[in-house]
């Protein structure tokens, strides 16, 4: 019975995982639905206007073409010489080039049906096909239900400027007998002395403007409606009720109307447009309840039950997904349980269950600190690329610690924290060197980072790096200094002094700390040997009227801000200057020194160029006058200090360089870096940008290819591919080879061996 219940007991675990994973599908299907309801139909609305609006300019376009081509027929009449020529008439014979004239007219133009024209001083009208007696062709020839045709050439005859007018059922008989519905369009004619001669009528089909309304316009059911610049509507089309009377119950621009319920009692959208040529009008109007509409909001809902349902659906899967991978986490917890001895886990069972991820993280724990076996340290000449990449960390080469992990993930050399304090260790000369005693005294302070390395200008002293996650140069020397300096004279009766920098958190300021570790261990002829002397202590008292020079570095800043060259040089020299004249003690010479070169330094980097020289350098400096030699030959050399002109680089190129290079175990990101003139962030982000993948991915890529082929082709033994791929030992190259291929260098071969063999 109690077996049966627990089968079905869930911890916290369980459930708050359960949770999550079913919060985490409903925010973005929330989301996505209210962003569909929201956001979709508006977005199809404001298609839909743009549509519309566009295809409105697109008929005032056309429209307005056809308007300038018949005020253009209207001028080439009176400039061919043909309204003369009609004038001086004396019977219609005579008008054979005029009806010609206007036939050709006609024929060029298939969006007029026919034209007329109109000679107040003659008795008859010329068309393109023939004349005809003025009374005879209003009187009889036309007729139209809405205009009065009697009287129509005395209307025209007072038109002193153009007119269209409205679309109408307009008959004729004759030879050439019609009857459809016209829009006519009357322009004056004058003659060279601008005195009324006459009128030219055309007379334009209403299906020829019709033509230009696009397919589009008619899915969407809209009514157009023309309206001349006097508001007179000349046309409309499309289907529904009449929507004459809005334009006589609105004075106002037609575009100024909002959404209107009219008289059908149908919601209707306005969109219009205004001919800046012809001041025409061009309205739509689209029936707010046409199937285009309707089916978003039909469709909105359907998404948001298919979202519901989705929803529903996924959680069931979630539900028996996380009861299925649940399994391993109850046999890992049961493992978990047997691992802690008795005594050390006081839950009861309950409590177990319920936090089953802190009983398991009791048991990483317990066996983490169970575990005390350390790797061997490298040997050989592994001892010296370690200390050259140290020296390069201590003189500020690297940007940040990351730069340091990445180039020397090979070296088991890592920077875990945030905080480095640089310390300067002496003692006797006749003492063994410090990698016969520093792994003995890791074992007994193994918690910390320290790294050690000759002092590359003053032989006889160790460098020594302290990376910790505590800020502090007290912490430092009363954690693992004072520590070290004990078990140095309890295990070889040996004195150590050493002389501890301030700390700091980057690297770019490291030269700083072990410039000050210079200082401080320089002050043992007053405090004593066999101490550990902090730098504040050797800061003393020596000249109380010296400053710093602050005003001058603030110059050089500014300087360097405004990226003025000729500016930042006259600063630096004046920081020398001030040097000379005031003669500062050994340790604020060191301060100045390594402020101004640390400076021109970061300038150069921020400008894309490299650093001009390493501060380390000063530490080894004794006197004041060394300082300040070595700041007129670096002042003197100093290149270009304002932005560097863009060395172009081959991708191709640097590819060629690593291939020929990865395979030694000297190789080196920042070097190669240093080879193609660059910083190692910007080489790394170059490199990421160009081939998509990190260096030292490439790099490792590119070994372990050399040592598949090299196991798959020769005899021969681990240690040799090794050295030959870039590993110092044959643990680094067998860890790295499984990390990248799964298996084992001996399995590699092995496998490769009997599948050949078969």
């Amino acid at each position: 019975m109690s077996k049966s219940a627990n089968k079905h007991k869930f911890g916290k675990h369980y459930i708050h995982n359960l949770l999550s994973y079913l919060l985490v599908l409903l925010i973005p299907l929330a989301i996505l639905a209210a962003f569909y309801s929201s956001r979709i139909k508006e977005k199809l609305f404001q298609e839909i206007y743009e549509t519309v609006d566009l295809e409105l300019a697109q008929i005032s376009l056309q429209m307005d073409h056809q308007l300038d081509s018949m005020n253009n027929m209207v001028g080439q009449l009176t400039l061919s010489g043909a309204l003369p020529s009609a004038l001086q008439a004396g019977s219609p014979l005579e008008l054979a080039p005029v009806i010609s004239s206007l036939s050709g007219f006609r024929s060029a133009n298939p969006f007029i049906e026919d034209m007329a024209l109109i000679l107040d001083r003659q008795d008859y009208v010329i068309t393109a096909s023939t004349t005809c007696n003025k009374t005879f062709y209003f009187g009889q020839f036309l007729s139209s239900p809405d205009l009065d045709m009697s009287g129509f050439d005395n209307l025209l005859a007072s038109c002193p400027y153009p007119v269209a007018f409205p679309r109408t059922a307009l008959s004729t008989t004759g030879t050439s007998t019609f009857s459809r519905e016209m829009i006519l369009f009357a322009y004056p004619l004058y003659s060279d002395y601008q005195t009324r001669e006459g009128t030219m009528l055309f007379f334009v089909p209403s299906a020829s403007v019709e033509k230009f309304l696009n397919p589009k316009l008619k899915s969407y059911h809209a009514q157009v409606y023309i309206t001349d610049s006097s508001g007179t509507v000349i046309t409309s089309y499309g289907e529904g009720p009449s929507l004459d009377f809005v334009f006589s119950d609105f004075s106002a621009d037609i575009r100024a109307l909002p959404r209107q319920v009219l008289a059908d009692e149908t919601d209707y959208l306005v969109r219009s447009y205004a001919s800046n040529s012809s001041q025409w009008t061009y309205t739509a109007f689209l029936p707010d309840n046409q199937d285009t509409f309707s089916q978003v909001t039909s469709l909105t809902r359907e998404f948001i039950l298919a979202i519901l349902m989705i929803l529903f659906l996924s959680g069931c899967v979630i539900w028996f997904l996380q009861k299925h991978n649940y399994a391993p986490v109850k046999k890992l917890l049961e493992q978990a349980k047997g691992l802690i001895p008795d005594g050390k886990s006081p839950e009861p069972e309950e409590a177990v269950i319920s936090n089953e991820i802190t009983t398991i993280s009791n048991a990483l724990a317990y066996l983490s600190s169970e575990n005390t076996a350390l790797t061997a340290r490298l040997s050989g000449s592994q001892k010296a690329v370690k200390g050259q990449r140290l020296l390069r960390l201590l003189a500020g080469d690297y940007a940040s610690r990351e730069d340091f992990n990445m180039d020397c993930c090979e070296l088991d050399l890592e920077l875990p924290y945030p905080f480095f304090t640089a310390a300067i260790l002496l003692i006797p000369s006749h003492a063994p060197a410090p990698e016969s005693w520093m792994p003995e005294f890791e074992k007994v302070n193994g918690s910390h980072v320290l790294y050690h390395c000759p002092h590359p200008f003053s032989p006889g002293q160790t460098v020594l790096l302290v990376n910790s996650a505590a800020p502090g140069s007290a912490w430092t020397c009363h954690h693992i200094l004072q520590p070290l300096r004990d078990f140095l004279w309890q295990n070889d009766s040996l004195s150590a002094t050493i002389g501890c920098g301030s700390c700091v958190d980057s690297t770019g300021l490291l030269p700083r700390s072990c410039m000050e570790a210079s200082s401080a261990l320089d002050y043992r002829f007053v405090k004593g040997n066999g101490t550990i002397i902090e730098f504040h202590e050797a800061l003393g008292s020596d000249n109380p009227r010296l400053v710093y020079p602050n005003k001058e570095f603030q110059a050089l800043r500014n300087a360097m801000l405004s990226n003025n060259e000729e500016n930042i040089r006259h600063t630096i020299q004046d920081i020398i200057h001030f040097m000379e004249l005031n003669q500062p003690p050994l340790y604020l010479a060191r301060s100045v020194c390594f402020d101004l070169i640390h400076l021109v330094n970061l300038h150069c980097q921020k400008e894309g160029g490299a650093i001009t020289s390493s501060p380390l350098a000063l530490s080894g400096m004794e006197t004041s006058q060394e300082i300040l030699q070595i700041l007129y030959a670096w002042s003197e050399n100093l290149t270009s200090l304002g932005k560097p002109s863009l060395k172009s680089l081959s991708f191709p190129e640097v590819i060629s360089y690593i291939r020929e290079n990865c395979l030694g175990c000297e190789f080196s990101a920042y070097e190669t870096a240093e080879h193609f003139g660059m910083t190692l962030p910007a080489f790394s982000k170059y490199f990421k940008e160009m081939s998509g993948q990190n260096v030292m991915d490439y790099t490792i890529g590119l070994r372990m290819d050399k040592a598949k082929d090299l196991l798959l082709t020769t005899a021969l033994p681990l240690k040799d591919i090794a050295g030959q791929v870039g590993y110092y030992n044959v643990s680094s190259f067998t860890r790295r080879f499984k990390a990248h291929q799964g298996v084992t260098p001996g399995d590699y071969r092995k496998n490769r061996d009997g599948s050949h063999e078969k």
